[in-house]
C-alpha cells in the first residue's frame, strides 16, 4: 500500500494495526529499512520486527482500544497525528498489578514518508499520565 493521504494512514494505523492487530499490514505499509524511534528519539530506535514484537506486547497489555484522531497535519513527506485513546490495562507494565481499569493515552506520532511508504516513525506518548492512572506515581497537583 502506498501512503497517499493522512486520513488513510491514520485509519490503517489505528483501526487495522492497533485495534485489530493486523500486523501483516505493516509489511506493505512501511519501507524495508523502516526505523521506529521511541521516546527520547535516539535511545530507542528499532526496525520492523522489533516494532512488531513491541506491538504484540502493547496489544496484550492494553486491550479494548478506542482511538480518536484529534489532529492530522501533512506536508510533502511527513504526516503528524495527535491522538487519544482509551484502553483496558491487563498487566505487564513495570510489575503494576492489573485491575482491568480503563486508562487514557494521548500522544503524537510523526511519520516520514518516502516513495509512498513509511520510512521513519517518531512517537511521543503520555506514559507518565498512564502510570499515574494506574497508581504507580502520585498525581501532580
Amino acid at each position: 500500500m502506498l501512503v497517499s493521504e493522512p486520513k488513510a494512514l491514520a485509519d490503517k494505523w489505528f483501526k487495522d494495526i492497533f485495534t485489530k492487530g493486523k500486523l501483516e499490514i505493516l509489511d506493505n505499509l512501511v519501507a524495508p529499512d523502516f526505523i521506529a524511534h521511541g521516546q527520547g528519539n535516539q535511545i530507542d530506535s528499532f526496525g520492523i520486527e522489533d516494532f512488531k514484537a513491541w506491538l504484540r506486547w502493547y496489544r496484550d497489555t492494553f486491550t479494548d482500544p478506542v482511538w480518536q484522531i484529534d489532529d492530522a497535519i501533512a506536508t510533502q513527506d511527513k504526516v503528524v497525528l495527535r491522538y487519544s485513546g482509551w484502553t483496558t490495562y491487563r498487566g505487564g507494565l513495570l510489575d503494576i498489578p492489573p485491575h482491568n481499569q480503563r486508562v487514557l493515552e494521548t500522544g503524537i506520532i510523526i511519520f516520514r514518508i518516502q516513495d509512498g511508504k513509511i520510512k521513519e516513525l517518531w512517537c511521543e506518548m503520555s506514559d507518565l499520565q498512564v502510570l499515574q492512572q494506574l497508581g504507580a506515581f502520585p498525581l501532580l497537583r
